[in-house]
């Protein structure tokens, strides 16, 4: 199938969903977009348009940036002086078009589902999220340079989950020359973490694990680092906290015990935009495939 005969639109997000609709033009489709304002940014070959009803007009296929909201209200728009709200954007769409967004809720599928709109979440797509782990690691790397008092050489570093992010975070930092811990649940990332030549503590063991540490860098999206583990961590350590909000932390805690918290979300779209938003349409384009739409 001639991609000229397919459109795309592209709602909201931030430099990697314009990179994201640049690729898609470049590729060959006809792309519109909408929630970038003029003079903030350039869309490239991909048209501006100035309605939601005129940017999905005839568009096989729609892409919400990732995440999709911040408020499961809106859509996350930093380049437009309009709220654009969900509703808005469903209400817009009909049965056949596809509807791609970033890190979808259940009340976000099932309002979908309501309205017999097909919702794809790219960042299931394992291939993306493996790519994104890449500047998600560098992003972590940066932070902590920028944070911390001392070198990331010879510094004692907790990796706390040893997922994707975690196996490329551990292998970044510890190629700085880092002391680097992994704490993980499974006994096979445990296993994994050791052939690699890091320390090991099973997460039963986290309290034990963060002491003497002076960078951890969570991974884990779920309350990990309580008020109990915070209580053995050492008053001056640094944690970047790399799980989607609320995070991994009990951020009123540390910051009564003293202990600063940096909240990393979406690194990729801030430390290697250009790369997250190729990956972004790469994702779309090979799930198209998948499901025989190209």
């Amino acid at each position: 199938m001639n991609n000229d005969n397919i459109k795309m639109c592209v709602i909201g997000g931030d430099i990697r969903m314009l990179i994201t609709a640049r690729e898609l033009a470049d590729n060959g489709f006809e792309v519109s977009v909408f929630g970038f304002d003029a003079g903030f940014c350039s869309c490239g070959s991909a048209v501006r348009c100035g309605s939601i009803g005129d940017a999905v007009k005839g568009a096989s296929v729609v892409v919400l940036p990732v995440p999709f909201s911040s408020d499961g209200c809106r859509i996350n728009c930093p380049f437009s002086k309009t709220e654009v709200r969900i509703d808005e954007v469903l209400n817009a769409l009909s049965a056949g078009q596809l509807l791609f967004a970033g890190v979808c809720t259940p009340s976000f599928v099932s309002k979908a589902e309501e309205k017999n709109i097909t919702l794809i979440d790219y960042m299931k797509d394992e291939e993306l999220t493996v790519k994104n782990a890449v500047p998600t690691a560098e992003g972590a790397l940066e932070v902590a340079m920028r944070e911390l008092s001392v070198t990331v050489r010879g510094s004692d570093v907790l990796v706390v989950g040893y997922g994707r992010i975690g196996k490329l975070t551990a292998a970044s930092f510890a190629a700085l020359g880092a002391n680097v811990t992994v704490c993980a649940r499974r006994g096979e990332a445990l296993a994994w973490a050791e052939a690699y030549g890091y320390k090991s503590e099973h997460t039963d063991s986290i309290c034990a694990a963060v002491r003497g540490k002076n960078l951890i860098i969570n991974t884990v999206p779920e309350l990990i680092l309580d008020r109990n583990v915070l209580c053995s961590a050492e008053p001056d350590a640094l944690i970047i906290d790399l799980a989607s909000m609320p995070g991994g932390v009990d951020d009123g805690f540390a910051a009564a015990k003293g202990i600063k918290v940096v909240h990393a979300l979406s690194l990729p779209g801030k430390t290697a935009p250009v790369t997250a938003g190729k990956n972004i349409a790469d994702a779309v384009i090979r799930i198209l495939k998948r499901r025989s739409v190209l």
